[in-house]
């Protein structure tokens, strides 16, 4: 190869390079505005239920992209280890544990449902035979005294736990499970957007109360230097408080520095709605729990010779609040009568 053919030869695999990164960073501009087209509506519910304000950013919804992707795939992970929807009714409450172990009676079962504004509301409004919602419950276990089998002998006074549930709540009726889950998938992103919310909120309330500390220890030191000019300066007790007030003021002024840079910008508000969405499970988790339960609701041992069956519940856990959740389904038949006005 001649030196001009060598020449030639780097010439085109230099532009050959060039023309690859520009070809992949045109293919990753393509892939990046389908991703943000297919997650228009979420970026913008986020941005709704966090700061508005974050809008005047420039590009927000693209720095926003990959932090709502990742909120919204934790979202879908939740839904995905939630059961099928429960039915409920009457002959449920016989034949599905786990439907027995939720309610104490069938009728208390027909009087959840028929207590709630929200079912009574779907089926007079959508005309439909059959309504999808979310249930939400307190578990509770309480130390009680029992019978219990020990090998064939039937034993008196057994310490036992008794599991109960209560404060029965339904949530978001719907037509479909289809359509339930899809609601919840917005809700849970709309959730964790207005976590954001209560965090922006927080450095706003920290940093003006480091703001009127400040303000308090400037006057408080201006009246200490005040007295300098007397006496003052005589007292060993009069130095030691003018030197702790010093320190305490510039600890102050050292975390107001902090407490501005937080949200110093609309930037800086953008950045923490992105901390949150890009950790999901700090503020929406959800916990498999496997319970073996005899039909009166209390609690056995897996070996234990007793009759009873094990079931599976799901424990959302939130804001340090536990409740057993489950999806749904009952017939506007399982309503009792609506009471005469």
């Amino acid at each position: 190869m001649t030196d001009e053919q060598g020449f030639l030869h780097e010439v085109y695999s230099a532009f050959g390079g060039i023309a690859a990164f520009a070809q992949h960073h045109l293919a990753e501009h393509r892939l990046n505005q389908e991703r943000l087209a297919l997650l228009r509506d979420a970026i913008e519910q986020v941005v709704d239920a966090s700061e508005p304000r974050i809008r005047l950013v420039g590009n927000y919804a693209e720095k926003l992209l990959d932090s709502v992707e990742t909120g919204l795939r934790h979202c879908d992970g939740v839904l995905r280890r939630l059961p099928p929807a429960l039915a409920l009714g009457g002959h449920a409450w016989v034949t599905d544990p786990r439907v027995n172990a939720f309610f104490a009676t069938a009728d208390s079962l027909r009087a959840t449902l028929g207590l709630d504004p929200q079912a009574r509301t779907f089926f007079t409004d959508h005309g439909r035979a059959e309504c999808f919602a979310l249930l939400l419950m307190v578990k509770r276990e309480t130390a009680t005294f029992g019978t219990a089998l020990a090998g064939d002998v039937m034993v008196r006074d057994v310490r036992q736990i008794q599991v109960s549930f209560s404060d029965h709540q339904l949530f978001f009726p719907a037509a479909s499970e289809s359509e339930l889950r899809k609601d919840l998938r917005r809700r849970m992103l709309v959730f964790l957007a207005t976590r954001a919310l209560d965090r922006i909120n927080e450095l706003r309330e920290r940093r003006g109360t480091l703001e009127e500390q400040r303000r308090q220890l400037q006057a408080q030191l201006q009246a200490l230097r005040g007295h300098a000019q007397g006496l003052q300066p005589l007292l060993s007790a009069g130095k030691r408080r003018l030197a702790a007030m010093e320190q305490r003021l510039s600890q102050t002024e050292g975390e107001l520095i902090v407490a501005r840079k937080q949200l110093g910008t609309l930037d800086d508000y953008l950045e923490q709605v992105r901390q949150v969405l890009d950790h999901p499970e700090t503020y929406l988790q959800l916990h498999p729990l496997a319970l073996r339960l005899n039909r009166l609701g209390v609690k056995l041992d897996p070996d234990s010779p007793e009759p009873g069956e094990t079931i599976t519940l799901i424990e959302l856990a939130s804001l340090d609040e536990q409740r057993i959740g489950a999806l749904v389904r009952f017939t506007r038949d399982e309503l009792p009568p609506a009471e005469a006005d």
